[in-house]
């Protein structure tokens, strides 16, 4: 086991210290040895090359770790380790601003390959806190529980939610989810949205008849996929304006 104290002076090792260090003693670098090299600020591409490369360091998931959130790292490098890394991982990875762009998207593309291997707890908690590729899947997920775990996501726009408002593959349960959420159910766009969807419960939908505006409460009130009930609300509203239509409509 490597002292503390050594460990410390690695981490503070001016540039040619490192290179030194790792030419005495890169054969039999320890575990923690090379994690305090990687977290060197001073730490070259060359050396991280170098432990890519070196199957008995990167035999240390730990070193793996580093080495693909390591920005000196050479991509083609970080890009193959990405493969071997565990999700939790992955998804912190996916949203390390630190972490270059080129990598992000390798680490992207493992979360959505194993997506469907997670369980129902896992994805409630990726929902959390995913990167925008995560959460234009999850927004789809059959499970209501996923769906409201992704509402607290912080990366989560309002013109996701309006693709899946606006869409047929918006259940009526996660609609009403939306409609009364804190964050969100308060949005213009979100409410017109409600409102437009049929598969909004009619209740949900009619209650945001109120915030709407005249031109919006029309192109509701005129589409053939508005139910009667929303309509005969739309009307009660605006009872001068929407005579002649209810008159049609009878």
């Amino acid at each position: 086991m490597v002292p503390s104290h050594a460990i410390e002076a690695i981490r503070r090792f001016s540039p040619t210290e490192i290179s030194s260090f790792v030419a005495s003693n890169g054969a039999s670098l320890l575990e923690a040895e090379a994690l305090a090299l990687l977290d060197n600020p001073h730490c070259p591409a060359s050396v991280c090359e170098t432990f890519a490369q070196n199957l008995r360091l990167t035999a240390f998931y730990s070193v793996r770790v580093r080495l693909v959130r390591n920005r000196a790292t050479p991509l083609a490098q970080s890009v193959k380790l990405v493969h071997y890394l565990h999700w939790p991982d992955l998804l912190w990875l996916s949203v390390d601003v630190k972490v270059p762009a080129q990598v992000r998207r390798a680490v992207e593309t493992q979360l959505l390959l194993r997506i469907d291997k997670l369980s129902r707890g896992e994805k409630i908690a990726a929902a959390k806190r995913c990167s925008a590729a995560l959460i234009r899947v999850f927004l789809f997920d059959p499970d209501e529980k996923v769906f409201a775990a992704l509402l607290v996501n912080q990366r989560l726009r309002e013109e996701d939610l309006l693709v899946f408002a606006g869409s047929d593959g918006a259940s009526a349960e996660k609609l009403l989810i939306l409609s009364s959420d804190p964050k969100w159910s308060y949005r213009y766009a979100i409410r017109r949205a409600l409102a437009l969807n049929p598969s909004t419960p009619r209740a949900a939908a009619a209650s945001q008849l109120r915030y709407l505006s005249r031109r919006d409460l029309s192109v509701i009130h005129g589409d053939p996929a508005t139910s009667t009930y929303l309509r005969r609300c739309i009307e009660r509203l605006a009872p001068g304006v929407f005579t002649r239509e209810t008159e049609r409509i009878d």
